[in-house]
């Protein structure tokens, strides 16, 4: 039987009383919960490099011929940089932001008297050179590195003069590191009077085991680095090679220069776009010739052998066309250009250059046969074309996923924004910079097309008398596709191989 009274026992009152049938304990012991509240704590120091130099415009003397001056000047590098693994210092000799140039010029005399690099103190030929020294005795003193601690040939690629492997202090009452720059020059006898500039460029890498520095590099940088020269004023499509194009730096607008065609000395605009190929952004001119004025072998035209055209390009106001399938077709209608305006049909007789209509192939002209009756087989790629030796037709990429097709107009435009769904792209239209691909339309006898369509021939066939290419229409849609007619004149864009 319950009740409310507390329970003795020998231990003496310990607190249970009994309510209603229920035992409650009461303890001056509490619960404990053994969660911790962490508050974490991160904080990142961004590595932090600079450079500066002092006394960078003193070096300026005055050379009586015959004489040699050393210490023209002197320029104080001041390095920062708290990363840990150190840093390298490297230097380069370039003139009016042409790198690898290591030759002080005088724009009024020519390239005839630039006063080359080197250590000589007499004789015939003037030269300059350079020498660094370090603060051995600063807190962060620098490693010289290849012999530039006497006086040495600048050089013409970035190579590294000076390296600390580890870092300094940073901020405004940081020492740093310290590299001295000095240079000296010899006067031959017959060096003109005149003032002669050169620069040399100092660049910090980090970490110390960091690569080179790559300089930025034009068209024309790469094809004189690589021996090449001018046609004129204009280095030569056919001297164009995969390195050349790999070494170029610059994409899209910024990229673009001016090639020539050595075989009829017609200039094209070639840029390096966003898939990593160089192409032309005009439309071809070439005027097939049948009278041995252009030869067309390996070193001029993408050929494997000599190719002796049997059909010339028809001239400017023919309206002869054969509709031959197998045999070689062409017309040049002259010096016109679609306008730039969509749906514009009306070619002008000037305008952007890159709008320039150029000549309309059929299929066998294109690739540079004079009969291509074996081709009828789907898929089959010629291996040849009408462009300049180095070049060649790209490749449609509708037969290829284009994440695998590079070097194909469906790889290109892919980088440019180009919707496979919807077979358009708006970000830009290819029509616009930079790939500007004109809407020159079409040739069958009359033009026809123009600023609606542009239309490109690719290398292979599909079937017995259709072939790969790609399409642009002014509405929006672009399409690598097939089935087109080979009979047909179309425009041809080259790729360098």
């Amino acid at each position: 039987m319950f009740n409310n009274k507390a329970l003795i026992t020998p231990l003496g009152l310990v607190g249970i009383t009994i309510l209603s049938g229920v035992f409650l304990i009461s303890s001056n012991s509490f619960a404990t919960d053994n969660t911790d509240a962490v508050d974490d704590v991160s904080i990142t120091v961004p590595v932090s490099c600079s450079m500066e130099g002092t006394g960078m415009t003193s070096h300026n003397a005055n050379i009586v011929n015959g004489t040699y001056q050393a210490d023209i000047g002197s320029t104080t590098l001041k390095a920062f940089c708290n990363d840990e693994e150190g840093f390298a210092i490297y230097a380069i000799g370039f003139t009016d932001d042409e790198y690898g140039k290591t030759v002080l010029t005088n724009s009024a005399l020519g390239s005839t008297y630039d006063i080359a690099t080197g250590t000589a103190t007499s004789g015939n030929t003037s030269n300059w050179a350079m020498k660094l020294a370090t603060n051995t005795s600063a807190t962060y003193a620098l490693t010289l590195d290849n012999g530039f601690g006497s006086y040495s040939s600048v050089p013409a690629t970035y190579t590294k003069v000076a390296h600390r492997d580890s870092g300094t202090d940073t901020g405004t009452s940081a020492t740093g590191s310290e590299l001295t720059s000095t240079y000296a020059a010899y006067m031959n006898q017959t060096q003109p009077a005149g003032t002669y500039t050169g620069k040399v460029k100092y660049t910090m890498v980090h970490p110390n085991n960091a690569p080179a520095p790559t300089p930025p590099m034009t068209f024309d940088d790469a094809y004189a680095k690589a021996g090449k020269q001018k046609v004129g004023n204009y280095y030569a499509m056919q001297d164009m090679s995969s390195s050349i194009c790999s070494a170029v730096t610059f994409v899209d607008d910024e990229s673009e220069t001016t090639l020539i065609d050595s075989r009829d000395n017609k200039t094209y605009t070639v840029s390096k776009l966003k898939d990593g190929n160089c192409w032309m952004t005009q439309n071809l001119d070439h005027n097939i010739v049948t009278d041995g004025s252009v030869a067309y072998t390996p070193t001029t035209t993408d050929v494997p052998a000599t190719w002796t055209p049997s059909t010339a390009t028809y001239p400017t106001g023919t309206t002869t066309w054969n509709y031959s399938n197998t045999t070689p077709e062409s017309y040049d209608p002259g010096e016109l250009y679609w306008s730039g305006t969509p749906d514009d049909s009306t070619p002008v007789s000037t305008g952007d250059s890159h709008y320039h209509l150029g000549n309309y192939y059929n299929w066998t002209a294109a690739v540079a046969m004079n009969d291509s009756s074996s081709y009828t087989t789907d898929n089959q790629d010629a291996n040849q074309s009408i462009c300049p030796a180095n070049w060649t037709l790209p490749k449609s990429g509708y037969d290829t996923p284009a994440s695998t097709a590079p070097g194909s107009f469906q790889y290109l435009v892919t980088q440019y924004g180009w919707d496979s769904s919807s077979q358009t792209m708006t970000n830009p239209n290819i029509w616009n910079s930079p790939i500007k691909a004109s809407l020159s339309g079409n040739w069958s006898g009359s033009l026809g097309g123009v600023g609606a369509s542009g239309v490109f021939w690719s290398p292979m066939v599909d079937g017995s008398a259709g072939s790969y290419y790609l399409r642009a229409y002014s509405g929006g849609y672009v399409g690598p596709d097939h089935t087109y007619d080979r009979r047909y004149g179309i425009s041809v864009r080259c790729l360098a191989r």
